[in-house]
C-alpha cells in the first residue's frame, strides 16, 4: 500500500471513528463516559481535516472519505471495538511516519499516534469500570 492509499484509510477510518462516537456518547448517561467518548470523537475529525491537509499538499485534491458504519450489540462491545481500533490505529500511524513523503506529514501522524494511546487509555478506563 502507498502512502497515499494510507492517507485515505486514515482518512476512511477517522472519518468512521467520528461518526461512531458521536453514536456511542448518546448511549450513556455517565457523565464521565461521555466525556471520554467526545474527547475522542472531536480528536478524530482534528486527524481527519489534517490528513485532508497532508493529502492536498501531496495530491493537489480534496479526498472523499468512505464512511463505514459499525455494528454492535452493547455499550461494552461497542467500547472492546473502539479499545482494539484505537491501539491498531495508533499503530498504523506509527509505521506511516517512517514513510512520510513531505515533512508536514509528520506532526499530523505524531498527534494522531500519540492522541490514539490516549483514545485508547480513555477506553480501557470506561471498560474497566464496566466490567
Amino acid at each position: 500500500m502507498t502512502f497515499i492509499e494510507k492517507l485515505q484509510k486514515a482518512m476512511d477510518d477517522e472519518s468512521t471513528a467520528y461518526q461512531f462516537y458521536g453514536k456511542l456518547a448518546t448511549q450513556t448517561s455517565n457523565p464521565l463516559y461521555k466525556e471520554f467518548i467526545e474527547h475522542a470523537r472531536d480528536d478524530e475529525k482534528k486527524h481527519y481535516e489534517s490528513f485532508q491537509y497532508v493529502y492536498r499538499l501531496i495530491t493537489g485534491k480534496y479526498y472523499e472519505p468512505k464512511v463505514r458504519e459499525v455494528q454492535y450489540n452493547s455499550f461494552e462491545e461497542a467500547i472492546v471495538f473502539a479499545l482494539k481500533d484505537e491501539l491498531e490505529a495508533a499503530e498504523f500511524y506509527r509505521d506511516m511516519l517512517f514513510e512520510i513523503p513531505i515533512q508536514q506529514a509528520y506532526y499530523p501522524l505524531f498527534v494522531a499516534m500519540t492522541d490514539e494511546m490516549e483514545h485508547a487509555t480513555r477506553f480501557s478506563t470506561i471498560l474497566g469500570s464496566l466490567r
